[in-house]
């Protein structure tokens, strides 16, 4: 029995945490939550950038054709999303997978490299992300500001799986690392 749950024993609801910390043990639901917090922060940080781009390049959130404006609004998606990745990769480095998977390995150069790897693995929700706002921005004039939330809704999800997988070498939904990729 885990700590926490030696803990909450003899309070009224013992059973609820046993059943929350072995959810925890078997499918690293808190680890789930934690990531979209995270994420929702990064995405917090990618809106109020792609929001502020838009104000300043149209001075309204209403933007213009996409003929007219899909090259800056793509420049402004980078931008915006290197920026949200960075700061939800850094959440998730000290809050989601701290003392799981390669988060172990400390130093510059590790971090570095999971930095980049996340960067690089973001880069598969980030395209979903874009193809689903400039999508709706095309057929349907919906401004950029609101299809990044829709894509950031639907590229959750993958988002979450392949960064555990290959970033932190973590399973997405358990505690163990997968067996290929054990740590010494």
């Amino acid at each position: 029995m885990s700590r926490t749950a030696k803990v909450l024993e003899h309070t009224p609801f013992p059973h609820w945490m046993k059943t929350l910390d072995g959810l925890e043990k078997k499918h690293g639901v808190f680890r789930v939550v934690r990531f979209a917090a995270a994420s929702s922060t990064g995405f917090l940080v990618n809106e109020a950038i792609v929001v502020m781009g838009v104000l300043v390049l149209y001075r309204t959130i209403k933007v213009p054709s996409f003929s007219q404006s899909g090259l800056n609004i793509l420049g402004l998606d980078a931008l915006a999303l290197g920026i949200g990745d960075t700061v939800a990769f850094v959440i998730n480095e000290r809050v989601t997978v701290k003392g799981l998977g390669e988060e172990k390995r400390k130093g510059r150069l590790r971090w570095s490299i999971r930095w980049s790897e996340y960067q690089l693995t973001s880069l598969l929700g980030n395209a979903m992300v874009v193809g689903i706002q400039l999508s709706l921005f095309a057929t349907t004039s919906l401004s950029p500001v609101f299809g990044n939330v829709v894509g950031a809704l639907v590229s959750y999800p993958v988002t979450y799986v392949v960064s555990m997988h290959y970033v932190w070498r973590v399973r997405a939904f358990n505690k163990e690392p997968p067996e290929s990729d054990a740590l010494d």
